[in-house]
């Protein structure tokens, strides 16, 4: 059985010149997310964006098919959530955010956790998590988490004397740093407590925890969450790294990060054991139906029984 790996696709409302489709939104995907997915033996897909404003012929909700036939979701990161998702005011003005986006990907998650298939979101991704669950963000760590530590409103812990630099457009994927697995996690089974180092290219961060999550790591030089999971799914995790960035690219320099592959078989196996009880099933009613058949006289001899004798 070969998986089918769902992948939420970025979008372009506004494409430079030059493509060829000007005033046309486009669609796309991160190649170096495919290639991480496909390289452990599956299918990846981009899962199109439907647009509810355009006229469709169709009754039922394309999500629920996108749904049907794909066995799990991964959330690639992006531009930031727009704060009146989560009932915020943007800590500045002329944030860049992508309303549309956060709608078309609240959906995918709500399909997918509803169907009980595995959910993996990366970034942006997790933080998206955090939302669909009623949690917020802290929209910037450096104005915001920092100041809170110094003034002690972050987990009463003392503001560090260097605090972690979580984003750095000049090194953008080189950018490392620690996280922390806490006792007790999904991924500190996977990996040990650590310190482990991951690539980070983020400015945001959980704030209020979202219903039902925990904390899976955070960044142990100054507190801020870098992982959360629903331990009530079989796997719903958020890591707020890009592992998908911890593979050396084409004549790259080796890159010291936390092995990503464990993360992704651990969603993989999830999706096989929730793709194998939905085969076993489908493998039932197919023979509750044949035995059904077999048992049911044959049109023919019920019309000859019930024909008057000459």
């Amino acid at each position: 059985m070969t998986l089918r790996i769902g992948i939420s696709a970025r979008l372009l409302h506004r494409p430079p010149p030059g493509l060829g489709l000007p005033l046309k939104r486009l669609q796309y995907l991160e190649s170096t997310m495919a290639h991480w997915i496909m390289s452990h033996g599956v299918v990846a897909l981009m899962i199109p964006f439907i647009d509810h404003a355009m006229p469709s012929q169709r009754k039922r909700p394309p999500i629920q098919d996108l749904v049907r036939h794909l066995d799990g979701l991964v959330l690639q990161g992006g531009v930031d959530i727009d704060p009146a998702t989560y009932r915020a005011a943007p800590w500045q003005a002329g944030m860049d955010t992508d309303p549309i986006r956060d709608d078309y990907e609240l959906e995918l998650l709500r399909g997918f956790i509803e169907a009980g298939k595995p959910v993996l979101g990366i970034c942006r991704g997790a933080q998206l998590l955090n939302v669909y669950h009623g949690g917020t963000l802290l929209q910037d760590i450096p104005s915001q988490w920092v100041k809170g530590m110094a003034n002690g409103a972050m987990n009463g812990t003392a503001a560090p004397a260097t605090p972690a630099t979580h984003w750095d457009e000049a090194r953008y994927d080189h950018l490392t740093h620690d996280v922390r697995f806490l006792p007790g996690s999904l991924l500190g089974g996977l990996y040990g407590p650590g310190p482990h180092p991951v690539v980070s290219i983020h400015h945001q961060c959980v704030g209020e925890l979202g219903k039902g999550l925990v904390i899976e790591a955070r960044c142990p030089q100054d507190g801020v969450p870098e992982a959360i999971r629903h331990p009530g799914h079989p796997f719903v995790v958020g890591v707020q790294w890009h592992p998908e960035f911890h593979l050396p690219g084409p004549g790259a320099e080796p890159l010291v990060a936390m092995d990503s592959g464990p993360l992704m078989m651990a969603f993989l196996k999830a999706a096989l054991r929730r793709a194998g009880r939905l085969r076993r099933l489908a493998d039932g009613v197919a023979l509750v139906r044949e035995r059904a058949r077999a048992a049911a006289p044959a049109p023919n001899a019920a019309a000859a029984r019930g024909a008057p004798q000459s």
